[in-house]
C-alpha cells in the first residue's frame, strides 16, 4: 500500500511511518512548515536519506496560494492518507479526506474555531480564519480519528466536530521503540558530559516539557512547572545532604522560562538547578536515560497520554504527572504505573519516598516500560486493522456542494471582503 504521511508535528508521523515501512508498506513523509526539533533527523541517529521525505513547507499563510488541483496531482499515486496538523484543511481543498487524522492539540481545539481578535480584523488574522473552516470540515470528513480518551480541552471540540457514529481509534505509538537499545546513549554527542553529570549527583530529576504555567490565553495552558520547582525546594530543605547530591534539570523554552528562573532564585535553589537549551529528542532521550525520576505536567488538566511521559517509559524511568486516575478508571482504561501528583506537597513526598525506597521506583520504571511496549503492540494491531479494512477511495462525497457551502459561508465571505480591502489599500499605496 502506498501511504502518504502528511505533517510531522511532535515527530508523530515519522514514528508510525517507520512501523508501517517495517510491514512492507511504501511510505512517503510529507513535511509541512515544521519546527527544527520536529524534523525526522531530530528523532533518530540513523541516516534518514533512506526514507522518502518531501518538504512541502505548507503553513496557514500558504493555504490560499496552493490550488486544490495541484494538491490532487501531488497525491494521485497514494491510496492511503494519514495526517496531522493542517492536513485535514489542505486535503479538503483538494476534495480529499484523510483515512486517519492524528490531532496534536491546537489543530483540534484552536484551528477549527479561530475567531478574530480585532474588528476590523488585522491582515495577519485573515489567513488563519480562512483555513479554520476548511480544517473543521476536513476533520469532520476524516474516516477515523486517532485519539485516546483525554481531557475536556480535546473532548469538547472533538464532539463539536464529529458525531458519535464516526470512527475513533486509539493513538498510535508516539515513539519508534525499536531504536532504544542498550547502546543508544553512546550515539549521542552529549553522552560523555551526561555520564560525568551522573557521577556528580546521586539524585537527578528531569522535566523536559516547556515552561508554561501562567494560564495565559483562552485555553489557560498550565503545565504546573511551578509545582515541581516548589516541591523540589521543599525536598532540598528536608536534609542538608540533599543540596549536595541532588539536581533538577529543566529545559530553557516556553513562555514562562523567566518566571521559573525568578521562582528558583526566590527559593534560593539556583545551585541545584541546571538549564538545558532546547534539544532534539534523540539527545533528550539520553538525558532521560541518565536521570533517576522524570516529571511531566502537573497542572489542573488530567492527561492519560502524551509524548513526554511515553519518552520516560521508553527509557525505563519512573514518572510523575497529573493523570487523574479516578477519571480514567471510570472509563475502564488500562493504567500504567506512575505517581499521580498535582501540587508541590505531593511532588516532594515522592522525592522523599524515592530516597528511602529507590528500588521501588527502579522497578516502577521497568514495569512502565513493559506496559508501554505491550500497549504499542496493541495500537499497531489497531492500525493494521484499519489499514486492511479500507473499502472506499478518499473522495469526499458531494464535494462540490460542500465546497460551495464553504465558499459561500458568511464566515468566509467576511474574510474575503476584508482581504480585498487590504489588497486595494496596498495597490493605492503602490
Amino acid at each position: 500500500m502506498k501511504i502518504a504521511c502528511l505533517g510531522n508535528m511532535n515527530n508523530m508521523l515519522f514514528q508510525i511511518g517507520r512501523y508501517l515501512i517495517d510491514e512492507k508498506h511504501e511510505v512517503t513523509f510529507f513535511l509541512f512548515d515544521e519546527f527544527d526539533h520536529f524534523l525526522p533527523e531530530a528523532d533518530t541517529f540513523e541516516d534518514i536519506s533512506k526514507y522518502r521525505i518531501i518538504n512541502l513547507g505548507w503553513n496557514i499563510d500558504m493555504f490560499r496560494k496552493i490550488s486544490g488541483k495541484s494538491i490532487r496531482s501531488l497525491f494521485k499515486e497514494f491510496n492511503y492518507f494519514i495526517g496531522i496538523d493542517l492536513a485535514p484543511a489542505y486535503l479538503f481543498k483538494a476534495g480529499l479526506k484523510l483515512d486517519i487524522y492524528l490531532p496534536h492539540g491546537s489543530d483540534l481545539y484552536e484551528y477549527p474555531f479561530f475567531k478574530y481578535r480585532n474588528t476590523p480584523p488585522q491582515l495577519w488574522e485573515i489567513p488563519a480564519n480562512i483555513i479554520s473552516r476548511a480544517q473543521f470540515i476536513g476533520i469532520r470528513e476524516a474516516i477515523a480519528v486517532s485519539l485516546d480518551p483525554s481531557d475536556e480541552v480535546y473532548e469538547k471540540p472533538y464532539k463539536q466536530i464529529r458525531t458519535k457514529t464516526k470512527v475513533r481509534i486509539s493513538t498510535p505509538p508516539f515513539l519508534y521503540f525499536k531504536q532504544y537499545t542498550e547502546d543508544y546513549p553512546k550515539l549521542s554527542s552529549l553522552n560523555e558530559s551526561l555520564k560525568n553529570l551522573r557521577k556528580q549527583y546521586e539524585f537527578i530529576v528531569f522535566q523536559q516539557i516547556s515552561q508554561d504555567w501562567s494560564m495565559r490565553g483562552p485555553y489557560k495552558i498550565d503545565k504546573g512547572n511551578n509545582h515541581l520547582i516548589n516541591g523540589f525546594a521543599d525536598y532540598l530543605k528536608k536534609d542538608p545532604l540533599y543540596t549536595k547530591d541532588s539536581v533538577l534539570i529543566l529545559m530553557e523554552y516556553g513562555g514562562d522560562v523567566e518566571k521559573s528562573k525568578q521562582l528558583i532564585k526566590d527559593l534560593g535553589i539556583e545551585e541545584n538547578v541546571i538549564w538545558f537549551k532546547k534539544m532534539n529528542r534523540k539527545d533528550m532521550m539520553v538525558v532521560i536515560h541518565y536521570s533517576d525520576i522524570c516529571v511531566g505536567e502537573l497542572g489542573y488538566r488530567e492527561w492519560y497520554s502524551y509524548s513526554s511521559i511515553i519518552e520516560f517509559m521508553a527509557m525505563k524511568k519512573p514518572l510523575i504527572h497529573h493523570r487523574g486516575d479516578d477519571f480514567y478508571k471510570a472509563k475502564g482504561m488500562d493504567l500504567y504505573p506512575m505517581v499521580d501528583a498535582k501540587n508541590a506537597e505531593e511532588v516532594a513526598k515522592t522525592f522523599f519516598d524515592y530516597k528511602a525506597n529507590p528500588k521501588k521506583y527502579i522497578m516502577m520504571g521497568k514495569e512502565a516500560n513493559a506496559w508501554i511496549l505491550k500497549d504499542a503492540e496493541k495500537k499497531l494491531a489497531t492500525f493494521r486493522e484499519v489499514l486492511l479494512s479500507k473499502k472506499s477511495n478518499n473522495e469526499i462525497s458531494f464535494v462540490k456542494l460542500k465546497k460551495l457551502a464553504y465558499y459561500f459561508n458568511t464566515h468566509i465571505l467576511y474574510n474575503y471582503f476584508f482581504l480585498r480591502i487590504y489588497q486595494l489599500k496596498a495597490m493605492l499605496k503602490g
